[in-house]
């Protein structure tokens, strides 16, 4: 997960971008499943999201079509993939504005530790934490626990 992690900062504000996005009343997020859709909200991208699992593609064109701008967000498996050109394809034969920027953002990022929309938000909350635990690693290790005899560190 070492990639991932050293690309933190560039995850955090694709992050931030997308849930800056799904503010916009004019914006659709479109994902697979409940779990997809759990996940982002568990990263604070809460409003505007609609997941298509028992829908037609039909339908979600018909939903799709009052919103000014849907973002696709599948997953990263060839199936994922193949849904999230086959949803763009029939969105803009609509005249309608699909975008998949962040879905080729993210896939670029998490392809390599996950498959899925749904484990974003463990993998996400797994890099937060081992940056936090190495941040506090090189605060400790800057102090010497010698200097300090009546400290906490004895």
């Amino acid at each position: 997960m070492q990639l991932v992690s050293d690309q933190f900062d560039a995850i955090q504000k694709l992050i931030g971008d997308l849930k800056r996005e799904s503010e916009i009343e004019t914006t659709l997020i479109i994902v697979e499943g409940r779990k997809d859709l759990q996940a982002l909200q568990n990263l604070g991208i809460k409003k505007n999201i609609l997941h298509f699992q028992g829908r037609s593609m039909a339908e979600i064109a018909d939903i799709s079509a009052s919103f000014k701008k849907i973002i696709i967000l599948t997953d990263f498996d060839s199936f994922g993939h193949r849904v999230a050109r086959d949803l763009y394809n029939k969105l803009n034969s609509r005249g309608l504005n699909a975008d998949l920027k962040y879905y080729f953002r993210l896939r670029f990022f998490f392809k390599s530790v996950s498959k899925d929309i749904e484990s974003i938000f463990r993998i996400y909350q797994q890099i937060q934490q081992e940056k936090l635990n190495k941040n506090k690693k090189k605060l400790f290790l800057g102090v010497n626990p010698f200097q300090f005899p009546n400290s906490r560190f004895y």
